[in-house]
């Protein structure tokens, strides 16, 4: 691979290349000429121009073929574990200038002619061209270049080749407008491929000398992984979420019996939680898990949140590596449980307060809003108190409320607490009627 003058050492390469050709060809009748790669705008032009050829890098794009090979080059941590090459095409603007009439026609011929039989540039020629002295020094690059070789470019893995570029009437137009330079002749190639990779130290695997305990060779599963399908509350199907002190019905193929744990986790709240599985169905295909009510565990307020969590199962067989499941295709929405108080109020405005469980994330707050019947309303004030076992406390105050009974839900982050409560076999859906405010 290359070191990172090998973008000079190309550029280098091409104008010793048309140097010589041009040599070669003598053409002394037209006076002396000169190879140059600057900007065309930095080029004199007008009365007092001189026979040039110009040679201009005005793109670089990434090699399509090499872009992939090559794997990351940073593990998780960070730490560096390859050294990827940089693989990249350059464009090139090769622009003729002439003191006389056809001066520049003349040398723009033999320079595509030069271009179009040396259509690769060998090892040999890249050697010749970069080897001491090397044109890559202090009077091309400035600075810290100066002395450094770019000889490596002749033993990269690809051959450097050269193509014609035909561009249209507008992108010529376009171009020299980009450059704000007096248009001349031109013809435009691109190089391809240069390799650019670092030297840094990288990490290299051990041998392989053993194929598994034993040598036995890999260990093969013979059925399909574990797939989930589906995941939803116990309660009801016609539930669109669950809630603290459910159970949770997990749907799958080949679901195992030996799963260690079935994780939650919600990307928008930063929390994961693992949940020891419960009895799996008799084909596979169900699995049960309990989401431990407050009473049951009182973290639970403050290490849950009111969200969408994507659900998976972790999966640690005896003697091998825990692994995790994909995760099921919808996530499980948790909802918000309420008290609300007081119950009965008379017409008017009515204040009511709704301690909500679990406890709201800062950056659920300016969402929140209550479902009083039809009419929504903000918050007053919300109270999320520095001891961690205690509710967040809503407070609200809806205006001109007639006589009636009101079905309350609280909205955090578009989900709706469940106003309803669920009893029998087959499931009945009633309205909760600590959830329902009575005016009179």
């Amino acid at each position: 691979m290359s070191s990172a003058l090998a973008i000079a050492a190309v550029t280098a390469c091409l104008k010793d290349l048309l140097n010589d050709g041009l040599l070669d060809h003598d053409l002394s009748s037209l006076g002396s000429f000169s190879i140059t790669a600057q900007p065309p705008d930095r080029i004199t032009t007008g009365d007092t121009e001189t026979n040039q050829l110009n040679l201009f890098l005005y793109q670089v794009t990434p090699n399509l073929g090499w872009r992939n090979a090559s794997l990351p080059s940073r593990a998780v941590d960070g730490t560096r574990i390859s050294n990827p090459p940089l693989a990249l095409d350059l464009h090139y603007l090769l622009t003729a200038y002439g003191a006389q009439d056809l001066n520049a026609e003349v040398l723009l011929g033999y320079a595509m002619q030069l271009m179009h039989e040396n259509g690769i540039l060998t090892r040999q020629q890249l050697r010749i061209a970069l080897g001491a002295p090397s044109p890559v020094d202090g009077n091309l690059l400035p600075g810290p270049f100066g002395t450094l070789s770019a000889l490596d470019l002749a033993d990269q893995l690809e051959l450097i080749k050269i193509t014609p570029v035909y561009l249209t009437s507008e992108d010529l137009s376009k171009l020299w407008t980009a450059m704000q330079a007096r248009y001349r002749p031109s013809m435009a190639y691109m190089v391809s491929v240069v390799l650019i990779q670092s030297t840094g130290a990288a990490r290299a695997p051990l041998p392989v000398l053993k194929r598994g305990s034993s040598d036995r060779g890999p260990d093969a599963q013979a059925v399909p992984p574990p797939a989930l399908t589906a995941v939803r509350g116990a309660a009801s199907e016609l539930l669109p979420a669950v809630r603290l002190g459910d159970d949770v019905l997990i749907f799958g193929r080949n679901l195992p019996a030996d799963a260690a744990a079935v994780v939650f986790t919600s990307s928008r709240l930063g929390i994961t939680k693992e949940l020891p599985p419960g009895p799996l169905s008799s084909d596979a295909t169900q699995l049960a898990v309990h989401l431990p009510a407050i009473a049951e565990d009182a973290t639970g307020i403050s290490g849950w949140g009111i969200g969408a969590y994507d659900v998976a199962l972790r999966i640690a067989p005896a003697g091998r590596p825990a692994s995790l499941t994909d995760p099921a295709p919808t996530p499980l929405v948790l909802a918000p449980l309420i008290t609300v108080a007081p119950l009965a109020a008379a017409p008017g405005t009515v204040n009511l307060t709704v301690a909500c469980t679990p406890r709201l994330r800062p950056n659920q707050t300016a969402g929140a809003r209550l479902l009083f019947g039809t009419a929504e309303a903000i918050p007053t004030a919300i109270d999320t108190p520095a001891d961690v076992t205690q509710p967040t406390t809503l407070s609200f105050s809806i205006p001109a409320v007639t006589a009636g009974t009101y079905r309350v839900r609280l909205r955090i982050d578009g989900i709706d607490n469940l106003p309803v409560t669920v009893t029998g076999s087959p499931p009945v859906l009633d309205f909760d009627p600590q959830q329902t405010v009575t005016v009179a």
